[in-house]
């Protein structure tokens, strides 16, 4: 009997699981339908992804692009030759929806109890996952995936150890993936040995060991990539300014206020709000960034040991954008980044600032308490409903038409297939 309702109980929360993971990839899908049923390949989806794995089959698995290895890319474009190239838009768009909605339906898993014992709070973090404003560039497609696949392997870190086999082989899989998909492996292999000197145990060990050769071998390909470009020689446009616009525009604003609201009315790049900017405003920007440094120095000396990991994750990542992320070669760096807003680079840094918020909003002190309170509930009512819904794509019919014909034509013609945003894919048909 007791056998039995435990058995019962089990499986009502399996259930229950199961009926919030499809929600919360429902949510995801809601904020823009045309994702699916207008499917496009973006960017290096379309001319580097697809094509590379096309031509080379699974030895693309070992090509680097942009001195790094992308191996979730290009397992995805490998998926996608399953089908014929009409389907591969729609086969890299849903894979993308379920690698983003992948830590929202983790930070839901009975593993992240030991972390963050709140299962309201994780529900509340899961949805905010889902609609974190400002981040149309990292939404539904593949090559961005790797940033929420980053956010998946720190959720996995801080995990309980898996107690089952299958939670084993998901950890293990999901690791190195993750630690082979862009650099972040070389971010995260710190936070794996900080959490590993906390808890100890052979799991976690071993989830440090999976990092540490990814990150040795990522930190190798971007050397040996630097190397034959003849060294890092960015320019970096360092200064008080440029970086007091980074952080409280494209960080604290972009959290707080969401990307239309502050395009709409407080940034406006013909006017030089931000590149020529007053005195004043340059007082103001540094006000708030001094404002912002003690609640983050707040929030770690009182939040949890999951908050202090996932903002050095995120300080150890900034710290590399700011000196070594890419730019237009007309622009110092700091000058593209100040005009990047909504931009990939700063994914980590508004969800490590909303943090911050979130945790200092239990904080006894009401002078951190009220303004966090107050950000918050600016974020909640302002930021992501003016940021939910994301623009419609439109349904390209140039691609299809180009599809169909590529299907029909004889072996080792050349084709140039236009692809978004202004780029073509050059495939030569087997």
């Amino acid at each position: 009997m007791a056998i039995g309702l435990y058995d019962r109980r089990r499986s009502g929360r399996a259930a229950g699981y199961v009926i919030a993971a499809a929600c919360l990839v429902l949510l995801l899908y809601w904020r823009c339908p045309t994702v699916i049923s207008h499917a496009r390949l973006w960017g290096e989806d379309g001319w580097v992804w697809y094509p590379t794995c096309y031509a080379q089959g699974l030895a693309c698995l070992t090509f680097d692009h942009s001195g790094y290895l992308q191996t979730i890319s290009m397992l995805v474009a490998l998926l996608s030759q399953l089908w014929p190239l009409t389907a591969a838009p729609t086969v890299f768009a849903v894979a993308a929806l379920l690698l983003q909605a992948s830590p929202a339906i983790f930070l839901l898993s009975p593993r992240m109890t030991a972390a963050l014992p709140s299962l309201p709070l994780r529900g509340f973090l899961a949805v905010l996952l889902i609609a974190v404003p400002g981040m149309s560039e990292v939404y539904v497609n593949v090559t961005n995936t790797q940033w929420h696949l980053a956010l998946l392997a720190f959720l996995i870190i801080t995990a309980n150890p898996a107690g089952r086999v299958g939670a084993a082989v998901f950890d293990s899989v999901a690791l190195v993936v993750a630690g082979l998909s862009g650099p972040f492996a070389i971010f995260l292999a710190p936070v794996a040995a900080l959490w590993w000197w906390l808890y100890r145990g052979r799991w976690r060990l071993w989830r440090l060991a999976v990092l540490a050769a990814s990150a040795s071998l990522q930190f190798d390909l971007v050397i040996r990539h630097q190397q034959s470009r003849g060294g890092i020689a960015t320019v970096l446009g360092t200064g008080l300014h440029p970086l007091s616009n980074i952080v409280v525009t494209d960080v604290l604003a972009v959290a707080t206020l969401g990307w239309r609201i502050l395009m709409g009315h407080y940034w406006d790049v013909s006017r030089g709000w931000l590149t020529l900017g007053s005195p004043a405003a340059l007082i103001l920007n540094v006000i708030l960034m001094l404002a912002a440094t003690a609640f983050l120095l707040r929030a770690l000396w009182r939040g949890p040991w999951i908050l202090r990991a996932f903002l050095l994750f995120a300080a150890l990542e900034f710290a590399a954008v700011l000196t070594a992320g890419q730019r237009n070669d007309q622009r110092p760096l700091w000058l593209e980044l100040e005009l990047s807003i909504s931009c990939r680079y700063f994914f980590h840094p508004v969800l490590a600032w909303l943090a911050v918020l979130i945790c200092l909003c239990g904080d006894r002190n009401w002078l951190f308490r009220a303004p966090a309170l107050a950000l918050i509930a600016v974020t909640l009512l302002i930021a992501l409903p003016h940021d939910w819904a994301l623009r419609p794509l439109p349904a390209d019919r140039v691609f299809h038409d180009e599809a169909l014909r590529f299907a029909t034509l004889p072996a080792g013609t050349v084709v140039n297939i236009p692809v978004q945003p202004v780029s073509v894919m050059r495939l030569i048909k087997r």
